[in-house]
């Protein structure tokens, strides 16, 4: 079908733009075009005939492309270990994907014209961040700030008052410097969701250990990297996504690594 072989095309093409970014060390842009692509391969891969090859082809390369888009998360920003060919492999296709129509790019600054300037919808850069405070408005900075700790897996505790919100917020001057005071302030917490995939929740640990570790909370680090291990040796062992040699390669080496973090510190 036409859009089985547009949304291929675009799953590939956004791959290539990933393993650019990843290839580069740029790990958190590279997450988010790894994300993207893996959603547009499993989408084609739903649409694939019954019975085509390049089907199964599809849902595995999405898988691995996913997998390596939560590995990319684990690392809370810093360059990633593992290189990319340890999480995606090559995909070769029957399909002619050059009768696919050419995916169309929308501009950031066309979709900010679109949705407005306001802390729900201003991009999360340093340009977006100029928006909203210039809106001189302390719930739109703060809608703003929520979205930042959303991305990084944590929420607002249901006991943090506005005024110690708003004092993190004045705080900083600029995008990283909120990034960097959200990151540390203590009225933010881990937003864990009970029927979280557990791959998903063991990057989660990982990540959030690493941003406590470099922070300088070595303690609370320790006990978060074990429980990515944990969760991590579970999935290594049960999850059926470790049916595919690369994935439960790539997990256990994972595992390794955070296993290592947690003995160094003992």
């Amino acid at each position: 079908p036409p859009r089985c072989l547009w949304l291929a095309a675009e799953g590939l093409r956004l791959e290539a733009r990933a393993a650019e970014l990843d290839r580069a060390g740029n790990s958190a842009e590279a997450a988010f075009h790894h994300r993207r692509a893996a959603d547009k391969l499993g989408e084609a891969a739903a649409l694939c005939p019954d019975g085509h090859p390049d089907g199964p082809q599809l849902k595995e390369h999405a898988q691995e492309v996913s997998l390596r888009a939560v590995y990319l998360d684990s690392l809370a920003g810093a360059a990633p270990s593992m290189p990319l060919e340890d999480h995606v492999g090559d995909v070769s296709l029957l399909m002619d994907l050059s009768s696919a129509p050419k995916p169309v790019e929308e501009e950031v600054s066309a979709l900010i014209a679109k949705s407005g300037a306001s802390g729900t919808s201003a991009p999360m850069s340093e340009a977006g961040y100029q928006l909203v405070a210039a809106l001189e408005n302390p719930a739109e900075m703060r809608a703003y700030a929520a979205r930042i700790i959303a991305a990084d897996g944590r929420r607002r505790a249901s006991s943090a008052a506005d005024a110690d919100v708003d004092a993190t917020l004045h705080a900083a001057s600029n995008f990283e410097g909120l990034q960097q005071a959200l990151r540390g302030a203590s009225w933010v917490e881990l937003d864990i969701d009970p029927n979280m995939d557990r791959l998903d929740l063991g990057m989660k640990f990982a990540a959030e250990a690493a941003s406590l570790e470099s922070q300088g909370r070595r303690e609370e680090a320790t006990q978060m990297y074990s429980k990515a291990v944990a969760v991590l040796q579970f999935v290594h062992k049960y999850d059926p996504r470790c049916k595919n040699p690369k994935v439960k390669e790539a997990i256990g080496k994972r595992v390794e690594e955070l296993s290592r973090k947690v003995a160094g510190a003992s």
